[in-house]
């Protein structure tokens, strides 16, 4: 098992810690370096960094109490009674004081619940999906700020790309989908709404709002209600006023609008998922980060590749433009594309006037996993196999 649960996670330098003072007995820095630890052993984990930064975000999220709490928290449901077992002997807390606590660390997005036969189970959050996005109406500008240097210095190479399993997928845009594909429904945006269950939710895309506070907005779009939650993701960000509900018809309405804006859909990786992010290549972290690197289509699930008819071409260079990783060129009035950059998201194909190209399945395809569950299964069992080598 990748977590490893602190038997005494509460105690530094043989000092055990009362939340009453508790910033008096221990040093805070303790505190925010013991809670990254604990957050780094999650099967998605938080990697530390040379600058330091995920300390700062961890004092900007955390106070030292709620710090202490979340070093308990596992990353796995569990009811208060267990949570409250495990550290009263290190924490003078009760278990109505526990109970506020973690309920006043949900609003704030730092942990959260489920809630199964009337009991609530709570469990930590990664940083990316979760502290992250539960941030907005939240935002600052430094919040902003030091998350995208913690995503670029450390989260993406050291975590999201480390097992080879991203959290979240690619899949091509509507109109580059031909009969011929032979398309999954797990690959088709459609199909995805049109099978999900509960409600959609519709809600702001943090990138881009993070980006708004800095003054670099987005040079894709003007929209920003542009990431699709579904079932409990979609009630869980309705209940904190942060998506509106919307119907599937609706749904459908806004990824025709979203694919000529230009954005890249990219659900969450398994066949039933919990969210579809819809990307740019200036705003979005993931893109932007794996744009920098020679060959990103190695970091990304996704099961098509862009083919160029040259006879057809015509180097007018409409989709140089329209791809968020720079994957194709025109050289000598003619287009080519480099493979080991392309994501198969398909929207060279949809702004292409010749139809000179065309989307081809890869030759082994990558089926994703049943549920978002098993997709976190399957990273962990790949850290355990990496450590053990």
């Amino acid at each position: 098992m990748i977590e490893k649960r602190l038997k005494t996670p509460l105690i530094i330098s043989n000092r055990t810690c009362s939340l009453n003072g508790c910033e008096e007995k221990m040093i805070e820095s303790d505190i925010y370096d013991m809670l990254s630890s604990h957050l780094d052993n999650m099967p998605i984990g938080y990697p530390k960094t040379e600058s330091g930064v995920e300390l700062k975000l961890l004092k900007m999220l955390f106070t030292p109490k709620e710090a202490l709490i979340a070093c308990a928290l596992s990353f796995f449901p569990e009811p208060l009674i267990e949570i409250h077992q495990r550290i009263k002997d290190n924490l003078d807390i009760s278990l109505e004081e526990l109970e506020a606590a973690l309920s006043e660390m949900d609003i704030k997005g730092t942990i959260t619940f489920i809630e199964v036969d009337g009991v609530k189970l709570y469990r930590n959050l990664p940083f990316a999906i979760g502290m992250y996005e539960y941030q907005l109406g939240r935002l600052t500008p430094e919040f902003s700020r030091e998350a995208f240097t913690y995503l670029k210095e450390a989260f993406i190479e050291k975590e999201y790309n480390l097992t080879g399993i991203p959290q979240l997928r690619t899949i091509p845009v509507e109109t580059a989908i031909t009969p011929d594909l032979g398309i999954s429904s797990y690959d088709n945006v459609r199909d995805i709404i049109k099978n999900s269950e509960g409600f959609i939710g519709i809600m702001d895309c943090i990138c881009r709002l993070a980006r708004d506070l800095l003054d670099d907005s987005c040079k894709t779009t003007d929209m920003r209600k542009t990431c699709m939650t579904f079932g409990v993701g979609a009630e869980k960000f309705h209940e904190k006023g942060l998506a509106e509900y919307i119907s599937k018809e609706e749904a459908l309405i806004l990824v025709e609008k979203m694919e000529r804006e230009g954005l890249v859909p990219q659900p969450s990786n398994s066949q039933n998922p919990f969210v579809i992010c819809n990307c740019c290549g200036c705003c979005c972290e993931v893109l932007s980060n794996q744009k920098t690197l020679v060959d990103p289509a190695k970091h990304f699930a996704s099961n098509y590749v862009v083919k160029i008819n040259l006879e057809e071409c015509n180097a007018c260079g409409y989709c140089v433009d329209s791809c968020p990783m720079e994957a194709l060129h025109v050289n000598h009035d003619k287009c080519s594309v480099s493979e080991i950059r392309c994501i198969g998201c398909g929207l060279c194909v949809s702004k292409c006037p010749t139809d000179a190209l065309r989307l081809k399945k890869k030759q082994i395809e990558i089926v994703p996993p049943k549920t978002s569950g098993d997709t976190y299964k399957a990273i962990m069992e790949k850290k355990l196999a990496l450590t053990k080598k």
